[in-house]
């Protein structure tokens, strides 16, 4: 017996009684015939097809399951636990060996539509999982020296189990930095808050690593990496990192600085030194690459911008890059400790 609900129908004009029809229907998606039994919503008077949010989402979640079981014979579940059987691969990790963007890894996950060529690897990994080390030695440069240490003990701990020798403690040594400077700035990807993009810790690490080459005073640091950002949103209207930034005392910094900075240092991406300068406990923080700069990341684009803000402010010491930014408009009416909006960069003093 079909359910029955009262509904809006625009057919009618009026509020309807309406009820669930279960109703067999053809798709073509990619070139492929894909027959679906999709539920919508019915008017009762009129017989035409209501529209509702909650029906739509469910018959595009089943026609984009039907699609990938029909061309791979797995599930969105299935596709997940293609890369969860390898314990303690992270997103970001799996999608550099596959040559796959990470937050299409993470779309697949949550059951959007892969292409043929996703659904292929995934169907081979599902079928033979030991081909994930060919994948590994083919793409293993595009990993960062602590990916590549962590790929290295998930895989030969994964290995060991499947060979009935159980020994978890590789996966336990090393934390997952990378997901938890990533999830600062997730939060608000593709708004105005991080110049309409999705954070890139790729990029933003070697920002880091162009301007920290020779070592630099962190506050200045945070500085030119805001001004980056800024600076090619305001003639690209999109940020380079996908970084957000906040206002704070001190100027603006990237979201929760202190946090990323100490996840990369351990990471061994920068180090962090301290000095005393006074009797009255005033600390010197310099940030130095430990990493070599990968200029490979970033568009051309993209390198200028960086160039040009290493110029403007090569003189500059972290007290008068400070001073300059607290004349911006950003920083003078954003409130304390509230994310800077990029809309701001129009104002800048400098092109």
């Amino acid at each position: 017996m079909s359910r029955k609900f009262l509904a809006y129908c625009d057919e009618c004009g009026k509020d309807c009684n309406a009820e669930e029809k279960i109703e067999r229907q053809t798709f073509k998606i990619h070139g492929k015939s894909i027959d679906v039994d999709v539920t919508m919503l019915v008017c009762s008077e009129c017989g035409n097809e209501i529209s509702d949010e909650k029906y739509m989402n469910d018959q595009l979640r089943a026609i984009n399951e039907a699609y990938i079981k029909a061309t791979s014979g797995l599930t969105s579940e299935q596709i997940k636990n293609v890369r969860l059987q390898y314990k303690g691969l992270g997103i970001r990790p799996f999608a550099k060996i596959l040559g796959i963007g990470s937050a299409s890894i993470a779309r697949h996950e949550t059951g959007e539509l892969p292409s043929d060529k996703h659904i292929s690897i995934y169907k081979e990994l599902n079928e033979n999982p030991r081909s994930i080390f060919e994948y590994y030695n083919k793409n293993k440069e595009s990993l960062s020296p602590r990916e590549l240490k962590k790929v290295e003990h998930v895989l030969r701990n994964w290995s060991d189990e499947q060979e009935g020798r159980i020994s978890t403690q590789f996966v336990e040594i090393i934390l997952d930095d990378e997901e938890i400077i990533e999830s600062i700035h997730k939060p608000f990807a593709f708004t105005e808050f991080t110049g309409y993009k999705d954070f890139n810790l790729d990029k933003f690490s070697n920002m880091m690593l162009y301007f920290s080459k020779w070592g630099v005073n962190k506050t200045k640091l945070m500085k030119l990496l805001w001004y980056s950002d800024f600076l090619y949103f305001k003639m690209r209207t999109a940020s380079i990192s996908g970084a957000a930034y906040a206002r704070i005392k001190f100027g603006p910094v990237p979201k929760d600085h202190e946090i990323a900075l100490a996840h990369l240092q351990h990471m061994g991406v920068i180090e962090i030194e301290e000095s005393l300068l006074n009797d009255e406990g005033w600390v010197k923080m310099t940030v130095r690459a430990k990493q070599d700069f990968n200029p490979n990341v970033f568009e051309k684009e993209e390198m200028v911008t960086l160039e040009r803000v290493n110029y403007i402010f090569e003189d500059y010491g972290s007290r008068k890059i400070s001073e300059y930014s607290h004349k911006e408009r950003a920083w003078i009416e954003t409130p304390d400790d509230h994310l800077i909006n990029y809309k701001y960069s129009r104002d800048f003093n400098f092109e």
